[in-house]
């Protein structure tokens, strides 16, 4: 969520009450227009930021969040022209994955969460941690903060299916038994040491996978175990700078970044240069392949399949281990954190 220019002169709780106020046009910013460039093909995209931080995305009443992300997609679908709208960051959350997106009056055009080569990128990543960490299923313990998020439930399927135990947190009760229930569905119950609502119980995870709704910070320094290594997917992240200073013998990864060298976004959304999120790069694969359909709520196992078919087809995959967007050499974590 972009801040606006002047923030730099103007308090902090006036910026915020000033976005607060702001409606139609001036809700949201277009920040870049750039080219998507691979294998023969060529797409046009935009990156347009609503200017609303995630604590007022995730208080503010549902319908006035869901309305500014509206008057965007409107914008972009008759403004701008676009085919494919991407969904980022909490606008997904906030509306319902992106299926009441899809619902609204007008939209002529094919909405996708993104998260579904999230998923694929972020098994890539856990893989590589798993080797380079030398995590063993009967011995190392995994925490998943954020289990029954679209996300975290294919992750949770995907490390059981491995044979890790795992350790899982949600925020509400309800969601506990949804993801309990969908883990003993696929005969995988057994896998699950703990479930809970207190993210406390992550404290005895070797290996946590962060894949939240949560608008700040969640993680604190006595909720990870020593040595810990933190594989952070969610946006916002969930464990700060301040955290990683105070421990510095944890080791906290970005999580899904894509490796797009060559291609310029010409914003800086936080990924370092030559990469971005994977929720971006799936928006981009759809425009490339003239896939029309909506991508949302609940993932779909076969299409995760296709995106990963897709981003070997474009050459998209997990970019080199970076912490803050700054570089983690793959054999030395210890020495960079």
């Amino acid at each position: 969520m972009r801040r606006f220019w002047f923030a730099r002169w103007v308090p902090g709780f006036l910026v915020d009450a000033i976005m607060e106020l702001l409606h139609g046009r001036a809700g949201f910013t277009v920040c870049s227009n750039f080219k998507f460039e691979r294998a023969g093909k060529e797409v046009e995209g935009y990156i347009i930021a609503v200017l609303l931080n995630g604590r007022q995305m995730m208080s503010l009443p549902i319908g006035k969040v869901r309305k500014r992300v509206l008057d965007a997609i409107i914008y972009a679908q008759n403004k701008l022209k676009i085919d494919v709208i991407g969904l980022g960051s909490l606008t997904t959350s906030v509306t319902d994955g992106g299926e009441w997106v899809t619902k609204q009056p007008g939209m002529n055009l094919a909405v996708t969460h993104g998260d579904t080569f999230t998923v694929a990128i972020a098994q890539q990543g856990i893989e590589k941690i798993i080797q380079e960490f030398n995590f063993v299923p009967v011995c190392s313990k995994v925490a998943v903060v954020g289990a029954y998020g679209l996300i975290g439930r294919e992750l949770c399927v995907f490390l059981a299916q491995k044979g890790f135990r795992l350790i899982l947190v949600e925020s509400i009760p309800e969601k506990i038994e949804l993801i309990k229930k969908r883990m003993v569905s696929e005969g995988l119950g057994q896998c699950i040491l703990t479930i809970s609502t207190d993210v406390k119980t992550i404290s005895d995870a070797d290996f946590v996978i962060t894949a939240t709704s949560h608008p700040s910070y969640l993680l604190r320094s006595v909720d990870l175990k020593k040595n810990a290594v933190i594989y952070d997917i969610a946006q916002p992240m969930n464990l700060g700078r301040a955290v990683v200073a105070q421990r510095p013998d944890i080791v906290r990864i970005d999580g899904d970044y894509v490796d797009i060298g060559g291609i310029d976004l010409k914003f800086p959304m936080g990924p370092p240069k030559g990469s971005t999120f994977a929720c971006l790069t799936e928006t981009a694969m759809l425009a490339m392949e003239e896939d029309k359909s909506h991508h949302v709520g609940n993932i779909n196992k076969q299409f995760i399949e296709t995106t990963k078919e897709w981003g070997r087809k474009y050459g998209f995959h997990h970019a080199a281990f970076t912490s803050f967007g700054k570089r983690l050499p793959v054999n030395n974590f210890e020495n960079n954190v």
